[in-house]
């Protein structure tokens, strides 16, 4: 077994519907999607799409160029040794986990195909006990859905309209405009949202380490979680020091040492973990196991792209212990594109269910579906 040839695509995903941040909002976006294909011509697919520029030190172009240095570090070598595969492509090149991810799903894909098993099930298996919610899962898995920066009654309108479909979860975005606009769609939201329901405020970093202290103080009696308030480490530190709700690290979350770090200075209250910002599911499975084992809630997704970074996003969400999983998020809602019609991944009532295509990802891709490669390695 070993990794025959390498083919790299450009994918267009295109918006249906507009997506904010903080310091940034999503547009049409264009995917990278890499091909391997091993000795006897079993092929596996992965993919990297990074949301903005603003949003990660990457970006779009950049993981393709890194691919040129990544892929043929990889040529020759056994799929089916993931280690082997990562420790490759950390000598070849440093950084650039997005390009790294896109090769190390597509290894896990083709090894799910060679031996006629779900990545769900390489993995360590799928849970289907009872979620924090008391939801009982069996080829689904827990999501949460983003509810834009707009003003409270637009907030609000969108956070019913997830309510009437299902969603239990809510991620509100913040920041980039004076905090007591913030203020003002915390309360509202939280206002119409029913016990059951798990409310995280994401600023993407827009904040200071004064604003998100004064946020969480003014919204002190209400039951939520703010997510990456500020840029910086430090700042979070002072955050949690101050503030009056529980921390969830996600743009700092950037290597299992970092992560471990946090946990250990009590900083990290949860994370939410992005495939493409660690390297792909061999570094996300170490992860996982840190966190279940230090009983810290985790979620497993990634910044923007398709079916194949969605299906890997669930299929390692799937493995998580219910009561520590934050869920697994996935971009379809936005660009309403799918590589498998039958299989990608699609949101069922607060969950994304599991795609059920075949062994390695679950998904079904037609041979050419992606048309002309940018560039092969062999």
């Amino acid at each position: 077994m070993s990794i025959r040839e390498i083919r790299v695509f450009q994918v267009p995903l295109e918006n249906q519907r507009s997506y904010t941040m903080s310091n940034s909002s999503v547009g049409s976006a264009v995917s990278t999607v890499v091909e391997l294909v091993d000795a006897d011509g079993t092929t596996g697919y992965g993919e990297a799409c990074l949301a903005s520029p603003q949003y990660q030190p990457e970006h779009n172009d950049g993981v393709r160029a890194s691919l040129a240095i990544l892929a043929p570090a990889i040529l020759g070598l056994d799929p089916l040794r993931h280690q082997v595969v990562n420790g490759a492509m950390h000598a070849a090149m440093s950084g650039h986990p997005a390009g790294k991810a896109a090769l190390d799903i597509a290894c896990w894909d083709v090894a799910g195909k060679k031996l006629n098993r779900s990545v769900v099930d390489l993995l360590g298996g799928a849970h289907t006990g009872p979620s924090a919610d008391g939801d009982v899962r069996g080829n689904r898995v827990l999501t949460y859905h983003v509810v834009g920066i707009g003003t409270p009654e637009q907030a609000v309108a969108e956070a019913q309209e997830l309510l009437d479909a299902g969603h239990t979860r809510f991620q509100l975005k913040t920041g980039g405009r004076p905090i007591h606009h913030d203020i003002d769609s915390i309360r509202a939201v939280a206002g119409v949202l029913p016990p059951h329901a798990d409310l995280a405020v994401d600023t993407n970093r827009g904040w200071t380490a004064v604003e998100a202290i004064q946020v969480s103080n003014a919204c002190a009696d209400i039951r939520m979680s703010m997510e990456q308030p500020c840029a910086t480490e430090a700042e979070l530190h002072q955050v949690k020091a101050q503030g009056r709700h529980p921390i969830v690290v996600d743009e700092n979350a950037t290597s299992l040492a970092a992560i471990a770090r946090m946990i250990s200075s009590g900083l990290a209250d949860g994370f939410g973990l992005k495939l493409t910002r660690l390297g792909g599911l061999t570094p996300m499975r170490a992860v996982r196991d840190l966190c279940m084992d230090a009983r810290v809630p985790m979620s497993s997704d990634d910044a923007w792209g398709g079916d194949i970074i969605a299906a890997a996003s669930v299929a390692l969400g799937a493995t998580l212990v219910p009561q520590f999983s934050r869920g697994a998020w996935i971009a379809h809602p936005y660009h309403q594109q799918h590589y498998d019609e039958n299989n990608g991944p699609r949101l069922d009532s607060g969950f994304v269910t599991l795609p059920e295509g075949g062994p390695g990802l679950g998904l079904a891709i037609e041979e050419g579906m992606f048309g002309t490669p940018d560039a092969v390695y062999r």
